[in-house]
């Protein structure tokens, strides 16, 4: 249980770590303005993700360890798209 708890940190602080320096290229970049705010919020939703995970807002399920990893790559995928 241990190294399931040490595993699920390090793979959210690589998460968070890169979605923010995303978010920050994101901002930067020249698109309308719309999308902009649109990639924006839904990449704070999926920061707020894994914080609510950590104050016990809800518990890690099978569901969050299979489901998180495929909306990261979505969004990842929706930030490539947009330029």
């Amino acid at each position: 249980m241990v190294l399931l708890r040490f595993i699920l940190i390090a793979f959210n602080v690589v998460v968070v770590t890169y979605l923010v320096y995303r978010l920050f290229i994101v901002i930067q970049e020249p698109i309308v303005r719309w999308k902009k705010w649109l990639v924006v919020g839904a990449g704070l939703l999926l920061l707020f993700s894994p914080f609510s995970m950590f104050f016990n807002i809800f518990r890690p399920t099978m569901q969050y360890f299979l489901i998180y990893p495929v909306a990261i790559a979505l969004f990842l995928y929706l930030i490539r798209e947009v330029k």
